[in-house]
């Protein structure tokens, strides 16, 4: 537990110092900003299309920081082989992948804070109010990105950088066109074909349960147990794709 926290800990400084960080950042600020000007024209209310906006971005953001810096970080220091100087001291392979793993989401983590902080100052500002509703589509939001967290990492223990950040981005769309996987599944005329289709339904996860961003917009109820099951359920891939990272990165010969 000491090496995993040394490892989360060293990781934690090193992304907080990336430039990427605060660029990704500035951009999210300028389209939250921006916003704010666009209720204007929409035939909906500012407070729906600020918190549509605000929404989107921070899934968006999110994805970005957990390609661009989780890739980036664990990817290039396999390639470089600079990991050397890391496994060649007494820390242990699965202490390096989950310290890596807990670094990269207290740093993701504390950047969603700033932009969540900001998103809800813009909301009271335009006169809105924080429902449970706001801040359970911004939960959500936190652990979905833990899911594409930890995919990054898997990735990167077997591929490129650059193969990995696309994996990773494919992963993230994939996840969230699960249900039209689905859809073709059943209306596909070929047996193998529906079969492979089922496959890949059944592995992915389906990153549309973390999005609750229509019913919050819209005022619709969001069902019962939902916000439960759908962190259970991003508790669990997230859980299996560290497992399987750790697997992986212990069979690696480096």
């Amino acid at each position: 537990m000491k090496v995993l926290s040394i490892v989360a800990s060293n990781t934690f400084k090193e992304t907080i110092r990336n430039k990427v960080l605060y660029n990704i950042l500035l951009v999210a600020g300028v389209v939250l900003l921006l916003s704010i000007s666009f209720g204007d024209l929409s035939v909906f209310s500012r407070i729906q299309v600020m918190t549509d906006f605000g929404l989107a971005t921070m899934s968006l953001t999110g994805l970005l920081l957990a390609v661009f810096i989780g890739v980036g970080m664990l990817g290039v220091e396999i390639s470089t082989k600079t990991v050397y100087g890391v496994i060649t001291r007494p820390v242990g392979r699965a202490s390096f992948i989950l310290g890596k793993f807990t670094g990269l989401f207290l740093t993701l983590l504390l950047n969603f804070l700033l932009i969540a902080a900001v998103f809800m100052i813009a909301i009271q500002t335009m006169g809105g109010s924080i429902n449970a509703g706001i801040v359970s589509a911004v939960f959500l939001i936190l652990v979905e990105m833990a899911v594409i967290v930890s995919a990054a990492i898997f990735f990167s223990t077997f591929t490129t950088p650059t193969l990995a950040a696309i994996f990773t981005l494919a992963f993230y769309a994939a996840g969230h066109l699960n249900n039209l996987v689905s859809l073709s599944a059943q209306q596909s005329m070929g047996a193998f074909h529906s079969f492979v289709l089922r496959m890949v339904h059944y592995i992915l996860p389906n990153l549309d349960h973390f999005n609750i961003r229509t019913m919050v917009v819209y005022g619709m109820p969001v069902p019962e147990g939902h916000i439960f099951f759908t962190f259970l359920y991003g508790v669990f891939y997230t859980a299996l794709l560290l497992i399987l990272s750790v697997w992986l990165f212990g069979r690696k010969d480096l």
